[in-house]
């Protein structure tokens, strides 16, 4: 009788992780237009060009503040080899790694001694979806869903090699690796998993003499074990920050600009308050619902379950002992989830920039172990039974009505998309394949059309006091390949991008520019250029600061002694040509070109009547390129037709 209850124990467990993995594909394509942004986007950019070159670590890649070698990129470029469909692509991919991270939190359950029906129910939980914020950022986003592998198996391991049983040598060397491996890929992995380990054992540690505790072998092993990880996390955040800037570009060495907040006991008060009232709506709550509804009935098992598990939790925790092996892994799971809070909680208050509120979610991933520990260890029936079915109403309702919410939102989100897809069917009909937009808009429209439109990221930007104009596109070289930022990325033509309040932000340029409007919408307005040198010789000009010159008839007229100053800019290593042409007075004026931190002035020459040309070689990418054109002795100096134009590679 036992075993059949096992076994149908299992079953069970088996039935809801198979449901929540249909719920969490069904939240997907009900949530795909819904949910879709250019950073979810990016990555799909980014796996569908490492299957497109063959390569698993893409180093001409612009990455943003993370780099992502091992991550959700990884298991979308699998999917594409499948499928050419992005947003299929994405649901294997996240469906894949849902499964991973529910088998790595098996593990750690098994560890623990829970049972394989438990563990299995505990692993449902994970790709249950009952808030917009865990749906957004996990289920259909795909953010945080590789932190469960990491999170749950570094955590199995860590509790399986503090013990050093029979399997303690190689568990302690898997702990000690993968430790390593989390501190080269990410520095959020030491700070939500490998710290919180850390804090963990030196508090038992610390405490063990005041608790009447020696410390015994078990206990020093733990300790040293805890250090190893730790030490070995060190070592592969030092051994990333010294091999990832000479291999990719961007995002290494993010945490050498952590600061911490000023002391400021209201806003530190705002960041708890925010915190709260996000951990809340991670757990389904809805404010503004009516208390008798299916969404206040899940408010009321949300207050419920919370109120119950801490009431559990300080019985549980009371009732376990250092003398048994269960009851001890048990004991430091629930510290480690707590320690796992504390020290994220603490980044959030102190740190600046540490806090969104998708942050929260590996933060709190380690209480859904816990859950598992509270009811296998909850000695009183009814409230274990009780617990449970508040919990089960909780995270099964609040899925149920966020589906539900998002189906219905679905024709909407089809119905806001669609200026975006006539936009972009009118691009793809007219020839074009690479254009230039704000990133919110340009990585979204990439994987709608399937990879059709590629696109240059720009952001609008404030120009100098005394620029040509005030606002101008500006390359931000950010999630994208580094050849799109190169001046003849389109030799042919290309377009512009523009929403109807960018459009309004740009009048003075795109007048400046005299760009033809050559597709508009109620929301798009699209631009043409004659080509990707073109538009980047309208973007330097547009910022250029004027010194005793101005603008008059589409040229440039500069006072004696004035200035026009092109400020810093991005250019890629090559052979360059500035062409224009002068009438007037050019005597004693001159156009010089400068480079580097120092401003090394590298090529210059005098302007004369006529046509005149400065070709000038920059051997390598230099983010401080600058133009200068300085007056004459006289006024009445005209330059017209400023073009910058690349001809070939930098020289070796």
């Amino acid at each position: 009788m036992r075993e059949r209850g096992r076994t149908w124990a299992v079953i069970a467990g088996l039935l809801l992780c198979a449901a929540a993995l249909l719920m969490s594909v069904a939240l997907q394509r009900a949530g795909y237009l819904t949910y879709l942004n250019s950073d979810m986007a990016s990555e799909l950019i980014l796996a569908r060009r490492q299957v497109d070159t063959g390569s698993l670590i893409q180093t001409d890649w612009l990455y943003s503040t993370e780099i992502h070698i091992l991550h959700m990129n990884l298991f979308y470029a699998l999917a594409f080899l499948f499928t050419l469909d992005y947003a299929l692509a994405r649901i294997i991919g996240n469906t894949l790694v849902f499964l991973l991270g529910m088998g790595a939190c098996v593990f750690l359950c098994r560890r623990m001694r829970l049972s394989w029906g438990l563990s299995l129910a505990v692993a449902a939980m994970l790709p249950a979806a009952g808030s917009m914020l865990y749906a957004a950022n996990m289920t259909v986003a795909g953010y945080y869903i590789i932190h469960l592998l990491f999170a749950f198996g570094t955590a199995g391991l860590w509790l399986e090699a503090a013990e050093g049983d029979r399997h303690g040598r190689l568990a302690t060397a898997s702990y000690a690796a993968v430790c390593l491996l989390q501190g080269f890929l990410s520095v959020r992995y030491v700070l939500c998993f490998v710290c919180p380990m850390m804090a963990a054992a030196a508090v038992e540690v610390l405490f063990a003499p005041q608790a009447g505790r020696k410390l015994e072998k078990g206990l020093r092993r733990f300790g040293a074990v805890t250090a190893l990880g730790f030490v070995s996390c060190v070592l592969g955040y030092a051994a990333s920050e010294a091999v990832m800037p000479r291999l990719l570009t961007s995002g290494a060495g993010s945490a050498a600009s952590f600061q911490f907040n000023p002391l400021d006991g209201q806003a530190m008060a705002q960041t708890l308050l925010a915190v709260w009232t996000d951990f809340l709506k991670l757990l389904g709550w809805r404010g503004g619902v009516s208390l008798f509804s299916p969404e206040g009935m899940v408010n009321l098992c949300v207050a419920g379950v919370l109120f119950l598990g801490v009431m559990m939790m300080r019985r549980v925790y009371g009732a376990l002992s250092d003398a048994r092996r269960e009851d001890r892994l048990q004991r430091r799971m629930i510290e480690y989830a707590l320690a796992a809070i504390a020290v994220n909680l603490f980044c959030f208050v102190f740190v600046k920039g540490t806090y969104l509120n998708r942050y929260l979610i590996p933060a709190v991933i380690f209480l859904a172990p816990v859950v598992g520990v509270l009811v296998w260890r909850e000695s009183n029936a009814w409230l274990r039974a009780v617990f449970l079915a508040l919990l089960c109403v909780q995270v099964g309702g609040s899925s149920v009505i966020l589906l539900r919410e998002t189906q219905i939102q679905e024709a909407e989100a089809e119905q806001q998309s669609a200026p975006m897809m006539e936009t972009a069917a009118f691009l793809l009909d007219q020839g074009y394949t690479h254009g230039y937009g704000t990133f919110w808009n340009v990585r979204v429209m990439q994987e709608r059309t399937q990879g059709g439109l590629t696109f240059t990221g720009v952001a609008l930007e404030q120009a100098e006091e005394g620029a040509v104009c005030q606002t101008v596109p500006e390359l931000i070289r950010w999630l994208e390949p580094s050849e799109y930022t190169d001046l003849d990325r389109c030799p042919g033509k290309t377009f512009l991008l523009l929403t109807q309040e960018e459009e309004t932000r740009l009048a003075a340029w795109l007048s400046f520019a005299d760009a033809p409007r050559i597709y508009q919408n109620e929301q798009y307005a699209v631009y043409g250029f004659g080509s990707s040198m073109e538009l980047s010789s309208l973007m330097l000009l547009g910022k250029m600061k004027l010194e005793n010159a101005e603008t008059r008839d589409g040229g440039f007229e500069i006072g004696a002694g004035g200035r026009m100053r092109i400020p810093t800019s991005w250019r890629e290593a090559g052979s360059y040509t500035l062409t224009f042409r002068c009438s007037g007075q050019p005597q004693g004026a001159r156009i010089r070109a400068y480079r580097g931190r120092d401003f090394e002035l590298f090529a210059e020459q005098q302007l004369q009547e006529g046509d005149n040309a400065l070709s000038f070689e920059l051997p390598t990418d230099d983010k401080y390129f600058m133009l200068l054109f300085t007056g004459g002795e006289q006024d009445g100096l005209r330059v017209e037709d400023v073009r910058l134009t690349k001809s070939g590679e930098a020289l070796q």
